[in-house]
């Protein structure tokens, strides 16, 4: 009997442990100590979160103000490239213009000095050359280049220098060369090259081909001759004639002697004073 009280008292004290252990009303219990925590934890992430939001919120603001500001002044930037393109354009059609107009300049002036020489030379020339002639040095030079004047086999412009005590030109040294060229072009006889706009001189070489001798009897030692030429085509060309060329010093061409072309003719000034009566 006793044994069974004993159990039946332990019985009762481990109940009653039990019920002292699960008082949910008990201030220290670590349960609510841990809801309080929970709680406070939660108040805390929740107004973090609101902060969170607000800052995103006026982040994504800003974000889209600097984008529209991006965008306004990607627009701004292209606008001024494409005027900065227009301003060199423009620079780049003035800069051009500029030099069209000195090149124009340039050539204004050297045609202004070739004209004051043929002033020169006709106010020396006076009563020195007849008239129509060019003056250079003590020679005389009649160039057939008015519209009037027929073109003539080399055999018959010849005999029109030999009309004035003249005959067809010889050229003795460069500078008579590029002054002979200098004044065609003066004489405003710039034309394009083409076998017929050439100018008889005094120089063959019907007699042996390749040997070119001058009407005066001297054989030609410095010949002004084009690219590719004297060339003798056809076997046929055997008298020289000068052209307006680009390059004065380039300037002759070889051609059958019966083609009708312009001639040069020269003439020594007489320079012998006259004795008064």
């Amino acid at each position: 009997m006793a044994t069974s009280e004993t159990s039946e008292n332990k019985a009762k004290q481990t109940c009653n442990e039990l019920e002292i252990q699960e008082d949910f009303t008990t201030d220290i219990h670590p349960l609510y100590s841990r809801i309080d925590r929970v709680s406070e934890t939660h108040n805390t992430l929740t107004l973090n979160s609101s902060r969170i939001s607000s800052q995103l919120a006026h982040l994504q603001s800003e974000h889209s103000s600097l984008t529209e500001s991006r965008k306004t002044l990607q627009n701004k930037l292209d606008e001024d490239t494409k005027k900065i393109t227009s301003l060199q354009q423009n620079l780049n059609t003035m800069t051009k213009l500029k030099n069209d107009l000195s090149s124009q300049n340039q050539n204004l002036q050297q045609e202004k000095r070739k004209l004051q020489s043929q002033i020169s030379n006709l106010e020396d020339n006076c009563g020195r050359c007849l008239p129509n002639w060019v003056l250079m040095n003590n020679t005389c030079y009649y160039f057939a280049v008015s519209d009037a004047v027929l073109r003539k086999s080399w055999a018959a412009g010849r005999q029109e220098c030999k009309k004035n005590g003249a005959d067809l030109l010889v050229i003795n040294t460069k500078e008579e060369q590029e002054f002979i060229v200098d004044t065609l072009k003066t004489l405003r006889y710039n034309l394009r090259f083409h076998y017929t706009n050439g100018f008889w001189m005094g120089l063959k070489d019907d007699h042996t081909e390749g040997t070119w001798k001058w009407l005066n009897g001297t054989n030609m030692t410095a010949g002004y001759w084009m690219p590719g030429e004297p060339n003798d085509d056809n076997a046929a060309e055997d008298c020289a004639a000068v052209y307006p060329a680009a390059h004065p010093l380039r300037a002759w061409n070889d051609a059958p002697c019966s083609y009708p072309l312009k001639w040069i003719c020269e003439k020594e000034v007489d320079i012998t004073p006259h004795n008064p009566q």
